[in-house]
Order: C-alpha cells, then sequence, then structure tokens
C-alpha cells in the first residue's frame, strides 16, 4: 500500500507531462506548398523569416515575436499527429479548378505532413493557418 502511494503520484505526474509536451508544439519549420500545371507557391517558416516563392517571384522577410506568437497559437490548436486524416472540404484540385495543397510542420526531429486539399479550402483545422501563411508571405491582404 505505501508503495502505491507513492507510485501513483508519480505515475499521475509523467502522464500529465507528456500530454503537456504534445500540446506546446513550439514548430522548427512549416512548410506549405500549393501546385497545379503552370502555377506554384512555397511558403516557408523557419528562424523567424517567412520565405515565399511562386514561379513569378521570390520574397524573404523577418518575422515579429508578435507573428510568430500568433503562428505558435495557431500550430498548438493543431493535433499534428492527425493531420494526415484530415477530410478535405473539396475535390477541386482533380480538375486543375485549384492548386494541390499540403502543409507541413517540422517540431523536433519530427515532421508531420497534412493530407492534400485544395488551395483556399482546406480543412478547417488549417483554415486560420493556412490565411495566417498567405497575409504574412503578403501574398493576401
Amino acid at each position: 500500500m505505501k508503495y502505491l502511494k507513492i507510485i501513483a503520484p508519480v505515475l499521475i505526474l509523467l502522464i500529465t507531462s507528456c500530454s503537456a509536451q504534445n500540446k506546446s508544439n513550439n514548430f522548427d519549420a512549416i512548410n506549405y506548398e500549393a501546385q497545379t500545371r503552370g502555377s506554384m507557391v512555397k511558403i516557408n517558416v523557419e528562424d523567424g523569416k517567412v520565405h515565399y516563392k511562386t514561379y513569378d517571384s521570390e520574397e524573404t522577410y523577418e518575422l515579429s515575436q508578435d507573428q510568430l506568437g500568433k503562428l505558435n497559437d495557431l500550430v498548438s490548436e493543431i493535433n499534428l499527429n492527425e493531420i494526415k486524416d484530415l477530410k478535405t472540404p473539396s475535390k477541386n484540385s482533380a480538375t486543375d479548378r485549384a492548386l494541390i495543397a499540403k502543409v507541413s510542420f517540422k517540431v523536433k526531429d519530427k515532421e508531420y505532413t497534412s493530407s492534400t486539399f485544395d488551395a483556399g479550402n482546406p480543412p478547417k483545422e488549417l483554415k486560420k493557418l493556412e490565411n495566417l501563411l498567405f497575409l504574412l508571405a503578403k501574398l493576401k491582404e
């Protein structure tokens, strides 16, 4: 019985510590790619900078602490272990009416990649993130 009093709190501490780590999600990199025949958009967020590339242009911008904080908040709302299974709300990319997009996150030494979706119409879990990435890359006003 004495051992149970010692082991139970230790187990509870370990379990809550592990679940808290899964929610922190301070990312190392975010990569967004969308392409179809004749069109391409790549947005990469890494080391406090956002870099975007299209067939027509390429640019890099420094991010403020506020912008990085917003990104961290949005990433922490996403269950990274489940993004590969997210359902796309539309399939317009199958007929070239939309770019085929995907987003990947690098957190520590692990990479999480979403299922593909129509650019501009991602799964609801990724909508705010897609909008913010386009705003940060100054591809949207």
